[in-house]
């Protein structure tokens, strides 16, 4: 096969997601075509290539794997923003706040069914895998709708529903790039346990720089997650320190201010446990590393080396 990742590959992506939203409804495609232009970090299709290189894969099976789960990645998106009210995303304004919360869900729902059609080029235990992923994403957002609002919400349910949102969609790519290539069972599941790590590590740096990020390399506002009652990690630590204080009374009340929002996310802020975050995510940052430690050299080792001290590094 060629390289994992080379210069040309983002762009093949693209033209392959674009290829499966636009060819069942051309509404619906040109909306979610949209979003796909609008790029995005596509670290997901990043860990395939990257997991693929550990053995021999072929090439068009890795595009069509890697399509699926962005476009999947893509629809959880897009029923994201309905459910948080997003005005933008990646930096532009998003699907919702142009088109409508219905077109927005709909378009999200297309682009779903669209990843679950690219399974049909994959061998049966892909397809099952991938199957087995969007049940397990969707019940995690679920499990958040659930908890908005929820300044009781326990920290180990809050990391289990990041282990469901976010962490499967890291630990899939890696699975499936390996599987795709032919490695023995004990190096799948290597790259498996590295991708969910690095996933809980991303969302734990994510959900900080809401807190301490600018929205202008963020590509949406600051304090959006609190004003929609999806509280984080370092907010609910800070709950627990003081449960009957000004900071829950802020965040029991629906549709903050954004002055509220600030508010709340400066007594965060000051509470300390931002850093307490901080160490968590280093901490699965260096689980990551050591799952991937136990594999041997390979061409796309390095690169994907470099993704826990960039993640961990976000937010330093």
């Amino acid at each position: 096969m060629p390289p994992p990742i080379d210069n040309g590959w983002a762009a093949r992506l693209d033209h392959a997601m674009d290829k499966a939203v636009s060819g069942q409804d051309e509404g619906l495609g040109r909306i979610a075509g949209e979003l796909i232009r609008h790029g995005g970090k596509r670290l997901r299709p990043q860990l395939l290539f990257l997991s693929a290189s550990l053995g021999e894969a072929d090439e068009a099976l890795l595009m069509h794997a890697a399509a699926a789960i962005e476009l999947m990645h893509m629809g959880s998106l897009l029923h994201d923003d309905v459910m948080d009210g997003a005005a933008t995303r990646r930096g532009a304004p998003s699907v919702n706040s142009l088109w409508g919360n219905a077109r927005a869900a709909t378009t999200g729902t297309h682009v779903l069914g669209c990843a679950m059609a690219e399974l049909a080029h994959l061998p049966r235990d892909s397809m099952s895998a991938m199957t087995e992923a969007a049940f397990t994403v969707c019940s995690g957002q679920l499990r958040e709708t659930e908890h908005v609002y929820d300044v009781e919400l326990a920290t180990d349910e809050h990391l289990e529903i990041i282990r469901m949102k976010t962490a499967t969609l890291f630990g899939l790519p890696c699975r499936l790039g390996a599987e795709l290539a032919g490695c023995a069972p004990g190096h799948v599941d290597a790259l498996f346990r590295f991708g969910q790590e690095l996933g809980i590590a991303f969302q734990l740096t994510d959900d900080l720089l809401d807190l301490v990020g600018e929205s202008a390399s963020l590509g949406k506002p600051t304090g959006a997650d609190l004003r929609v009652g999806v509280f984080s990690y370092s907010v609910l630590l800070a709950l627990r320190q003081d449960p009957g204080g000004r900071l829950a009374a802020l965040l029991r009340h629906e549709n903050l201010t954004a002055r509220e929002a600030a508010e709340a996310a400066g007594l965060v802020r000051v509470s300390g446990t931002v850093d307490v975050t901080r160490k968590l995510a280093r901490a699965y940052a260096a689980r990551a590393a050591a799952a991937l430690a136990e594999l041997p050299e390979f061409p796309g080792r390095d690169a994907l080396a470099d993704m826990p001290r960039r993640i961990a590094s976000r937010v330093e």
